[in-house]
């Protein structure tokens, strides 16, 4: 473990359909959910309401990661905005069971998927 939090992270963002996707690759935990956070909220203020991350890549998570995820989601709503995780690794799905955050965020099997839940109608 160890190193620069960029080292553990990496992030891609593009639009997909006029959703803000986030392609997530390593470790997300105390020493690197700052960089997730602040990309996430960065794509909030831009103006996206509605935001994919994707975790097929990530190999852990742990209860910091998790705050972020709900912090961005509670961000969201009021502007009846989405926030939807595709692809969960077992390690990340298992946690997300766990801590019974299925019931509120919206998890999806692909990106796929998730992007076309988030679709702005019209």
């Amino acid at each position: 473990m160890g190193g620069e939090p960029s080292d553990r992270l990496r992030l891609e963002y593009r639009t997909d359909d006029g959703v803000a996707v986030v392609d997530v690759d390593g470790e997300i935990d105390v020493f690197t959910c700052g960089m997730l956070r602040d990309r996430l909220l960065a794509l909030v203020d831009e103006g996206h309401s509605s935001l994919v991350v994707n975790l097929a890549k990530v190999g852990f998570i742990d209860s910091t990661g998790l705050g972020v995820l709900v912090g961005v989601w509670r961000r969201l709503r009021p502007v009846d905005g989405v926030l939807a995780l595709a692809a969960p690794t077992g390690q990340v799905r298992g946690v997300l069971d766990t801590t019974g955050l299925t019931k509120p965020l919206s998890i999806y099997q692909s990106t796929a998927e998730a992007v076309q839940a988030c679709r702005p109608a019209g």
